[in-house]
């Protein structure tokens, strides 16, 4: 009697890790490891690690660490970002905890074993693949890694003649899908996203408000309540502390600008590939632009990217339902799709990175004991 086996998709998400399985269970946290600070810390929270929220909720007495932070150890180098050596190991540690824990969590049987999909961004170099691969190495018995955008478009059966856009917090990835698994320079990851827009929101609110109590954290909560691209039909009020007193304060017109720095880099993106195509093949790519990701559901955004594109043709822009697990179900289904021997032929062998038939990039892994 054949072994019966889980397939999990993931998605690692600079901010939210997103996990399925073939069981039907899912699951979605922020993507954050903390350590207690000292004894004291220790004994109070009664645990060597946390994870996503309840880290988060006591992060004052944690040192936390979030191991994807502005595309970190995904696509580009940890130094990139201001993150030293020792600080490289931590993030490179947090991450392997981090997927173990979410897989923990959808409480697979002992013994059997568990074969994984997990998302990179579209241009992650292969020593970003290699890290995102070891990351798994105690918790998956075989692994592919696979473009972001791929995942989401293989997920809603629009894996031809679309143009996928996911914006995440760390990187947007935009990709072309029109037939076989994309070439690599035929996809482009800009290092932007969800984070600078809550850095230029946060500059610009302090700019016009210097005595507001406005931390990076409470900014990203005002974009992900107010944030709008266009033209918004209600006014952004948002409460925030003025020498210690609540005060309601217009931020519409910052929360707009701050939005919108994200549309110039998405319309030369989507201009320099669909550039590439023949000019019957650039009109499918151009009416069906799929937007994902948690950025990719900002108001208004779908209109802008079409008013951004205009002068070179029609568009159409569609926001992809179900931002939060596009990418994890994508992952899944592709997992549950590929033939029971191929997986076999991945187990237990010797990890490395390399294309195969470009489908994905896969290593196989043996679960540590």
């Amino acid at each position: 009697m054949k072994q019966p086996v889980t397939y999990v998709g993931l998605d690692l998400g600079t901010f939210k890790t997103a996990i399925t399985s073939s069981e039907g269970k899912r699951s979605v946290i922020p993507s954050v490891v903390g350590w207690p600070k000292d004894r004291d810390a220790r004994s109070l929270l009664g645990r060597e690690l946390l994870f996503g929220e309840e880290a988060l909720t006591h992060q004052s007495r944690l040192n936390v660490v979030r191991p994807f932070h502005r595309g970190a150890l995904k696509y580009v180098d940890g130094a990139d970002v201001g993150i030293g050596p020792e600080d490289i190991a931590k993030h490179k540690e947090a991450a392997l905890l981090l997927v173990q824990h979410v897989v923990s969590n959808l409480e697979v049987p002992a013994g059997r074993p568990v074969y994984g999909v997990i998302g990179v961004p579209s241009r992650a170099t292969l020593l970003n693949k290699q890290v995102i691969i070891n990351s798994a190495k105690r918790t998956l018995d075989a692994v592919m890694v696979v473009a972001d955008p791929f995942n989401i478009a293989y997920g809603i059966d629009q894996f031809s003649n679309s143009m996928v856009v996911d914006i995440g917090a760390g990187t947007i990835d935009i990709c072309p899908m029109y037939g076989p698994y994309p070439k690599g320079e035929d996809q482009i990851t800009l290092p932007i996203g969800g984070d600078m827009i809550d850095d230029e929101l946060q500059r610009l609110i302090m700019q016009s408000q210097p005595n507001a109590e406005l931390s990076l954290d409470l900014a990203r909560q005002i974009k992900e309540e107010f944030g709008f691209v266009g033209n918004g039909e209600a006014k952004a009020i948002a409460t925030l502390p003025m020498a210690g007193k609540p005060t309601q304060i217009d931020v519409t017109s910052q929360s707009n600008a701050a939005c919108r720095t994200i549309v110039p880099g998405i319309a030369e993106a989507l201009l320099e590939l669909v550039g590439k195509f023949d000019r019957d093949f650039q009109k499918s790519l151009f009416n069906n632009i799929l937007l994902a990701g948690g950025g990719g559901q900002l108001n208004g955004l779908d209109r802008q990217i079409v008013k951004a594109l205009k002068p070179y043709g029609a568009a159409n822009v569609t926001q992809v339902k179900d931002s939060v697990f596009a990418g994890a179900t994508g992952a899944l289904k592709l997992a549950t799709n590929m033939p029971a021997d191929y997986w076999q032929q991945l187990v237990g062998q010797t990890a490395s990175v390399k294309p195969t038939k470009q489908t994905a990039t896969h290593v196989p892994l043996r679960r540590a004991a």
